[in-house]
């Protein structure tokens, strides 16, 4: 197949938290002709580390709640059970990433770590690669409330079951795309790794 693309304009229109660039182009079709001009707005995030802390000894993962704008904006329920995440540096392996956030957003130690899935979250309008971890760690003493004051985060940590976890996934209460991600792919490889790390 033919994957000629053809970049007519990129701009930066906004450079904020998240830039955002319009792009404008042309790319070859599935039938061989060339598109018409399409123009798409991109937030350019860049790379992002998410991780589900798992205590294997006692099959217990970590989630943390927190406040995000968009859900407002679809009449939904701001406060969200997440995953530990956060934007990768530049030149910084992801790995590192997850756990320096796994130590900023739940005051945690992340030690092994397994790559469950690497993706786009949303191709169509966001430039990021997001790479998702299940990471080993012990959750005997982990709850609380962490974050960065100088990253505007209040963050409070929920200590759970793999059960309860996957009992929230399917009743809805959690909601964030890449913890049911790392949820399902541990629901998958539970018992590896309660073998291996328990």
């Amino acid at each position: 197949m033919d994957k000629t693309v053809e970049i007519l304009s990129r701009e930066i229109v906004h450079k904020g938290f998240y830039p955002k660039t319009v792009l404008r182009l042309r790319h070859r079709r599935f039938d061989g002709t060339m598109s018409a001009e399409i123009s798409r707005d991109i937030l350019e995030q860049g790379g992002a580390a998410v991780v589900l802390p798992y205590d294997a000894a006692s099959d217990r993962v970590l989630l943390i709640e927190q406040f995000r704008p968009a859900p407002l904006l679809m009449d939904d329920d701001p406060w969200l059970l997440e995953t530990v995440a956060g934007r990768t540096e530049p030149g910084e392996d992801p790995a590192e990433t997850a756990r320096r956030e796994a130590v900023e957003e739940a005051g945690l130690a992340v030690t092994d770590m397994v790559r469950a899935a690497i993706g786009y979250p949303s191709p169509g309008c966001l430039k990021e690669l997001a790479t998702i971890f299940v990471g080993r760690c012990d959750l005997s003493r982990s709850g609380g409330l962490h974050g960065l004051a100088d990253e505007h985060e209040d963050i409070k940590v929920h200590v759970v079951t793999v059960d309860e976890a996957l009992a929230m996934a399917a009743d809805g209460r959690l909601r964030n795309m890449p913890a049911l991600v790392a949820l399902y792919w541990l629901a998958l490889n539970r018992a590896d790794l309660r073998r291996r790390w328990a």
